[in-house]
């Protein structure tokens, strides 16, 4: 709450608003006196005898709105919050358009812990005022508070729609998204914890935190309770696959065909798994010819296919498969070793050297990003 506080106080001092006193109303020499003083002890800091001369204004001439604007204003700028609220209702009443009035009035609410009165307050004024930031992403805090999370999304995707660049949003929106997301996995364990999803999730979760043992466990709960359910199939055999268990990995992708034969993942990494386990490559070729006659622009699938004709020794093979590869990732070092390798097997020492200059080069500038990133964390975190 005082992070917020802070960041309202340093708006509302640099907002403008409603005119200090409208010109169409025609005010006593006496008001125009005290707003003049007013505006001087602003200046200097001397808010109390501003408050003082505001209210002597509204005691001369209780029907000028903006007078309740201005005293309101300053009961925010001064953290007053409870004083700001009655005189600002009761301006706005006098004035129902002062819209810069009624987004003090919800940051006030807001200050108070009135979130239900600041959203309604803030909805109504955005009405009037859609493009005000300031209203928007305090209504965004005032429904975090009551936990209408998802509304608060919404009013996050229109500051990023307006804004792609509006950093705050972003993380706001961020935050928000996996809160709800955390929200609905608690639903899926409370429903039915043994379920294969339940199972499931559980095993991503701890994928996501490097504990691999402790997925696949979870992995093979689901297939017990749903012995064919292709999800569970697909996170076990990819935990396997991941963690470098060729056997396992292999078996599990195997499985996967059965089931679902045009699987062209499947098949590639059924393919690896041979390859990694010193297989007869024929086999690994014929899966990862399946791959790619399912997915022909699956990329990996023909870099494997050229390590696999490279075992072979049927290096002109592998050439084009790698060079087809390379237009879709051509920030991959590992195709430039196989380049390299494959151009010198066929005695072309020109290429074979360009493909060894590059994967230099593109390891170079990868160790620079990952540099880069490190010192930003560094500087993050000092």
């Amino acid at each position: 709450m005082k992070r917020i506080a802070a960041f309202l106080l340093s708006w509302s001092l640099l907002t403008g608003g409603v005119p200090l006193l409208a010109a169409q109303q025609t005010v006593s020499p006496d008001v125009q006196a005290l707003y003049q003083h007013a505006r001087t002890a602003q200046a200097a800091d001397d808010n109390t005898s501003a408050v003082a001369d505001y209210l002597k204004i509204i005691h001369l001439d209780p029907g000028l709105g903006a007078a309740y604007n201005n005293l309101g204003r300053l009961y925010y700028n001064m953290g007053r919050y409870n004083d700001a609220v009655p005189v600002l209702v009761r301006g706005l009443r006098i004035d129902p358009s002062m819209h810069p009035a009624e987004i003090i009035l919800g940051a006030s609410y807001y200050q108070i812990g009135s979130f239900d009165k600041a959203t309604s307050v803030l909805e109504a004024a955005l009405k009037a005022l859609p493009e005000d930031r300031f209203a928007r992403i305090t209504l965004v805090h005032a429904l975090v508070e009551q936990n209408k999370l998802e509304e608060a999304v919404h009013q996050l995707q229109q500051l990023t729609n307006r804004d792609s660049k509006d950093q705050e949003a972003w993380y706001l929106l961020g935050k928000l998204q996996l809160q709800l997301s955390q929200q609905a996995f608690e639903r899926v364990h409370a429903i039915d914890p043994n379920s294969p999803l339940s199972h499931e999730l559980s095993g991503e979760i701890m994928e996501s935190m490097k504990n691999t043992p402790g997925a696949i466990a979870e992995y093979k709960k689901a297939l017990e309770v749903a012995p064919s359910d292709v999800g569970a199939m697909e996170h076990l055999a990819n935990a396997y696959w991941t963690a470098g268990e060729w056997e396992q990995a292999r078996d599990s992708f195997a499985r996967i065909l059965q089931t679902d034969p045009n699987n062209c993942l499947a098949h590639w990494k059924l393919a690896n798994s041979l390859d990694e386990l010193n297989l007869p490559p024929v086999d690994a070729l014929n899966q990862v010819d399946a791959a790619l006659a399912a997915c022909p622009s699956l990329s990996q699938a023909r870099v494997e296919k050229a390590k696999i004709l490279l075992r072979l020794g049927r290096p002109a093979e592998s050439v084009p498969e790698l060079l087809n590869a390379e237009k879709s990732v051509p920030d991959e070092p590992s195709i430039q070793i196989l380049l390299a390798k494959a151009y010198k097997a066929l005695g072309d020492s020109s290429h074979a050297a360009q493909a060894d200059a590059k994967f230099k080069q593109l390891l170079q500038a990868e160790h620079a990003h990952e540099e880069s990133h490190a010192a930003d964390v560094i500087q993050a975190n000092q």
